[in-house]
């Protein structure tokens, strides 16, 4: 490594290389520096490993440990209904296994207008005289007062719309469609106008009695004639109202849903058209909700191997080797060899950074701890054993496997048991928390050494973690240890200068004598 920038003409006198001397003597000297060097890049490895221990452990314990702790995680049930086209339902983690009768005499509905045929050229506007008994002879407007906001259903929201004879009817549908209150707010109307069916359509988006369009308001001959005319509307009667679903669950009549989307005893309801029998009279549909043993078989093996995974990981990290002969790369290094030669080094050098790790083995032991504890819930399912969940050996490390047979007597003997075997709130000292909240705390302590010991990624300028100190310490002194090395190299060619101005000056007398002497003679 060069300490300087400076170039120099040196061994004019003496004929030596004094570069290359100097090259070598500092090589001696930076033995310290180069080993200041590779320590540090070993600690920014070990940082970042940590850190990475930290994400990995974070993202295990957010998602992996808090789905099992979620009651849909046992809770997982098969639907069925005998009128799917009428009924159909889907089950949530608070549902109850069982035999529900539904009945749907009527659906939720909007504030709906439905115009008589008239007939309307879309391609046209409504001024001109193809449009017939449509046509609209003078520019008018509507006044729409709507009940349509779900969050308040008491609000009333007003809009005026303008029609004009270079309308077409697309456009006038398209004032409604996107019109907007005084502050801004949407009416959440729906209007169509079907050239095939020639039928103009308003609606509110909003189902449920509460939702309410309001035209009478326009009783201007123009506005009137417009209505009548060209919407087809009847405008003797200008006010429509929405409408409640009515149905019948178990013997109790419902009247106030106003969705076609409801939750009852924690079933999620779709109700699609009324439960007729083939006389078009009201009969019910019956849904059936039973628990999805394998649904739940299958949620506590995607646990077991998630646990597995990181458990076999954190083995791994801890015994693998250590190349002690392949250390940090120095850049002069680097610079002799290829992409590939440096990765296959590193990949050494970087091997065995956590063998015997205190922090990952206690983690490692703590987990398994966890796994293999008895949880008091009240039944003999209480342990990952006892519902087939078990190592086979010790040099499995703590690896599970999973008896189906035995996990699925356990599920449909007691599945209360085994929810509460996994996520039952308590005091471990006691041995009354889950296994899920043991190792979430196991966890979380294990992150909150992993972060005393490596800080965590985006702190680095104000790292007070033990590597991240010992980092700030190291570069301390890479750059003290620097600063030595250019006054050291300064030293050395200030000596090789003196030493050939000497050596200028014997040559300079030496010819000087040899030209007297020559001359003598």
């Amino acid at each position: 490594m060069d300490y300087s920038s400076i170039t120099r003409l040196t061994g004019f006198a003496s004929g030596m290389d004094t570069d290359t001397i100097v090259k070598k003597l500092m090589n001696a000297e930076s033995i310290s520096l180069n080993k200041l060097k590779q320590n540090q890049q070993k600690q920014t490895w070990l940082s970042d490993t940590y850190r990475q221990w930290n994400a990995d452990l974070l993202s295990f314990r957010s998602n992996t440990i808090l789905n099992m702790s979620l009651s849909k995680t046992y809770n997982t049930f098969d639907v069925t209904s005998s009128q799917e086209n009428s009924v159909s339902a889907t089950a949530s983690g608070t549902s109850l296994a069982g035999t529900y009768s539904v009945s749907v005499k009527q659906l939720a509905g909007s504030a709906t207008f439905t115009g008589d045929k008239v007939s309307i050229d879309p391609t046209k506007t409504l001024g001109n005289s193809v449009q017939g008994t449509g046509q609209l002879t003078a520019d008018t407007s509507i006044a729409i007062n709507v009940y349509n906001d779900p969050e308040n259903p008491a609000s009333l929201q007003s809009v005026t719309i303008d029609v004009k004879t270079t309308d077409t009817i697309n456009d006038v549908v398209a004032k409604i469609n996107g019109a907007k209150d005084s502050t801004g707010k949407s009416l959440g109307l729906q209007a169509f106008y079907d050239p095939t069916l020639q039928q103009f359509t308003l609606k509110t988006k909003e189902t449920g009695a509460g939702a309410k369009i309001d035209l009478s308001t326009n009783t201007s001959a123009e506005s009137q004639a417009f209505l009548k005319n060209t919407l087809g509307l009847n405008t003797t009667n200008l006010v429509a109202t929405g409408k409640n679903a009515n149905v019948i669950f178990n013997g109790n009549e419902i009247t106030t849903l106003t969705s076609n989307n409801a939750t009852i005893m924690g079933i999620n309801f779709s109700f699609k058209s009324p439960t007729l029998d083939a006389n078009g009279s009201v009969t019910a549909s019956t849904v059936t909700v039973s628990q999805n043993i394998d649904g739940v078989m299958k949620n506590v093996k995607e646990f077991v191997d998630q646990y597995n995974g990181l458990l076999e990981k954190i083995n791994k990290a801890v015994s693998d080797p250590v190349y002690r002969d392949y250390l940090p790369l120095l850049e002069d290094q680097k610079s002799e060899m290829s992409e590939k030669q440096i990765e296959m080094w590193e990949e050494k050098a970087k091997s065995g950074l956590l063998r015997s790790d205190s922090i990952l083995t206690g983690l490692a032991a703590k987990m398994r701890s966890a796994m293999t504890s008895i949880v008091d819930n009240g039944s003999s399912y209480n342990s990952l054993s006892s519902i087939g969940i078990s190592s086979k050996s010790y040099q499995d490390k703590g690896k599970l496997y999973v008896d189906e047979t035995k996990l699925r007597e356990a599920i449909q003997a007691d599945p209360d048991a085994v929810e509460k075997l996994f996520s039952q709130l308590g005091d471990p000292s006691k041995g009354t928390s889950g296994i899920n909240n043991q190792i979430s705390e196991t966890i979380q302590n294990g992150i909150k050494e992993l972060t005393n010991k490596a800080g965590y990624t985006g702190n680095s300028q104000y790292d007070q973690s033990v590597i991240g100190m010992l980092l700030s310490n190291t570069q301390t002194d890479i750059t003290r240890q620097t600063e030595k090395l250019y006054r050291k190299e300064a030293q050395y060619y200030r000596q090789f200068a003196a030493m050939e101005q000497a050596m200028a000056r014997f040559n300079s007398q030496s010819s000087w004598l040899s030209q007297q002497m020559g001359g003598g003679m």
